[in-house]
């Protein structure tokens, strides 16, 4: 039941993504909490099977169609790639937040009660983000130069009349404005046909690859997968809320070097250390049998492994790749290609977890590792033969302050 939820992101990710360029980002997000709301009633009042699937697909669109836009979103409102980038970040860090706060609430409190909070957090975001201005790139395409001055004083905070002379607000806006006017790109030593296509090829293995990575797998039967080995003493509930923990603090470490490393060495190191995890897992598993090791130590071994590749996963790849995503996809190619590559993560996600007790039946525990040892590896790789150009967001600021205006003349149009 749980990878209808998948499914329907995909799908709603490859839909929300053109339609959000049409009607602007902020209504899709509007629609997205409407969504969410109505999720979490099908969950409360449920009374047989259809309101638990409706309640599935209706959060599975909500979530799918706002992780697309929101990158979106934040693309048009924010300064620059460093600010770009701590948002995108941050998404993550709600969405972690997020996965802790319900596995602590489904485990410990009524379902009923889990409901009525998801209403209540429902509600508040339909009820608040409508006074947060829509995209300014969104007014111009639409021609509304007003909307367009009014959105973008709204997110410099520029208030008071003094501050409306500011030259950099005046700058950035003619900036905008001129673009209106734009064809192509003004950058002149932008990459050739050929390195597009290289970049574009390691979007997508990133977006299939970093979902075999198995974080969704590990946080939906890691406790399951752990306990297939020698048993742990502690409940699968306290497993899984470890694991949630260690991918929260993961993602705020993320946060904290989002905007200094090198998007291809994180890449790199966070890829080959959750594929080793996940390799001595495999071992482990194939071989725990013929070591004489002690139970009380030999039940932690999976589990610890398992928190390592959650931490290396959360604190690179998993958490930056939509910030990769964004900072390599050509401006006026993101709403189409964004939803395409996160509705092929999904699917990734999907056939995982749909799957999981036919490839379990299939490959066994140790085959599955593979599997994920695999899907990280080839981040690894990725990251070393399509990502050459990449940067830091600090480098991507300095590069930015060194071309002359005009350098993102079409950012969105």
């Amino acid at each position: 039941m749980g990878s209808i939820l998948f499914l329907s992101a995909a799908m709603a990710s490859l839909v929300f993504g053109p339609i959000s360029y049409k009607i602007g980002p902020k209504s899709v997000l509007l629609l997205c909490g409407l969504l969410q709301m109505a999720s979490w009633f099908c969950v409360h009042f449920a009374s047989d099977m259809l309101h638990i699937y409706s309640s599935r697909v209706c959060a599975g669109i909500a979530g799918g169609a706002a992780y697309t836009v929101l990158p979106l979103y934040i693309s048009e409102i924010a300064e620059g790639p460093a600010a770009k980038a701590s948002l995108n970040v941050s998404v993550e860090i709600w969405r972690a937040c997020g996965i802790f706060i319900g596995f602590i609430f489904g485990s410990y409190l009524n379902y009923d009660y889990v409901a009525v909070v998801g209403i209540l957090i429902s509600f508040f975001f339909s009820m608040v983000f409508p006074f947060v201005q829509e995209s300014p790139y969104y007014f111009l395409r639409k021609g509304n130069m007003a909307g367009l001055e009014k959105s973008l004083r709204w997110f410099r905070g520029i208030r008071s009349i003094d501050d409306r002379n500011n030259p950099e607000f005046d700058h950035e806006l003619a900036q905008i404005k001129n673009s209106l006017h734009e064809k192509t790109q003004l950058i002149e030593s932008g990459p050739s046909a050929s390195q597009l296509v290289k970049i574009l090829f390691g979007d997508l293995v990133l977006a299939v690859a970093s979902q075999l990575g198995g974080i969704f797998t590990i946080l939906s039967y890691g406790s399951i997968i752990s306990n297939s080995a020698t048993p742990l003493k502690l409940t699968g509930d306290i497993l899984v809320l470890i694991f949630a923990v260690v991918h929260l603090l993961a993602t705020l470490v993320a946060k904290a070097f989002s905007g200094c490393v090198n998007r291809r060495m994180l890449l790199v190191i966070t890829s080959l250390g959750s594929a080793m995890c996940f390799l001595l897992g495999a071992v482990y598993s194939l071989y725990e049998h013929t070591w004489d090791m002690d139970d009380d130590i030999a039940a932690w071994i999976m589990p610890i492994l398992f928190a390592l590749q959650i931490l290396f996963a959360s604190a690179g790849f998993i958490t930056v790749s939509t910030t990769v995503f964004m900072e390599n996809i050509p401006k006026k190619s993101q709403y189409k290609l964004l939803g395409m590559l996160h509705f092929l993560s999904w699917i990734a996600v999907f056939a995982i977890i749909h799957y999981y007790v036919p490839i379990v039946h299939s490959v066994s525990i140790t085959g599955l590792l593979l599997i994920f040892t695999l899907g990280s590896f080839a981040v690894t790789i990725g990251a070393l033969f399509f990502y050459d150009k990449i940067q830091s967001a600090k480098e991507l600021e300095c590069n930015d302050n060194s071309i002359p205006n005009g350098r993102y003349a079409n950012v969105h149009i």
